[in-house]
């Protein structure tokens, strides 16, 4: 009776880990971290990841590829003038099982991914690839995301499935239970539960010659990803090696 029972256990475990399995989300795997990040997708037949343009790496036999423009011609256009992304997004299709497709982002640094169910905000440049349905429109932040270069976008990600974002540097992820203040260059992406004031690192004098420039002071509860590094620095770092 008792290997009976076992017996009965075990299959009841196989048959909810074969209905996990299906159920299951995207196969991946991210190899190479934090410096030079890669991402790897293995997709079943009739499976689809969209990416930025110019973020895949390699692809397998028996995959295609659609290139259109961002959540539509207005967006795509925002999306490019407005937060730095490129005006198309390709999407890629398996025809056969046993495929896979590496992505990779522009800049030397690491790749997060993030489970979505509703909103997160990613900072301009730092998205790299998605579920197909997942929507990535800009969202006007207002003047006070006119910082240090950082740009007038954030991108808003909505929707349901596998989110990837990509840094400059390592990603840090953070849980924020009161409030956390970061430099805004460091920002890669933030929960839709947090709100954000960006203000001056002490007086004018102190933002002006201390080299922070201005923070962002996220309140409430909910998660925030920061980069190690920022762009700004190293371009600023090899100018001064370029010959005058």
């Amino acid at each position: 009776m008792l290997r009976d029972a076992d017996s009965v256990i075990a299959y009841i475990v196989y048959k909810y880990i074969l209905l996990y399995d299906m159920g299951a989300n995207m196969n991946f795997s991210l190899k190479h971290q934090p410096s030079y990040s890669l991402l790897h997708c293995e997709l079943s037949q009739g499976e689809s990841i969209k990416a930025e343009s110019g973020a895949m790496v390699y692809m397998s036999e028996h995959i295609t590829s659609e290139t259109k423009f961002g959540s539509g011609i207005l967006s795509a256009l925002a999306r490019k003038f407005l937060g730095g992304e490129s005006l198309f997004v390709n999407t890629f299709t398996a025809q056969s099982g046993g495929t896979f497709v590496g992505f990779a982002n522009d800049m030397v640094g690491d790749i997060s991914h993030y489970q979505l169910n509703g909103t997160l905000y990613i900072q301009s440049g730092s998205y790299l690839c998605s579920s197909p349905d997942i929507k990535v429109d800009p969202k006007f932040g207002g003047l006070r995301t006119l910082v240090g270069g950082e740009g007038l976008f954030l991108l808003k990600v909505t929707g349901s499935g596998d989110l990837f974002f990509a840094s400059y540097g390592a990603i840090i992820e953070i849980d924020v239970k009161d409030k956390y203040i970061v430099d805004t260059g460091h920002i890669v992406a933030f929960e839709e539960s947090l709100q954000f004031n960006v203000k001056r690192v002490g007086g004018w004098k102190s933002t002006l010659l201390s080299g922070e420039g201005l923070v962002c002071e996220f309140s409430g509860a909910g998660k925030v990803w920061i980069q190690s590094r920022v762009p700004n620095g190293f371009i600023g770092w090899v100018s001064k090696l370029l010959p005058r």
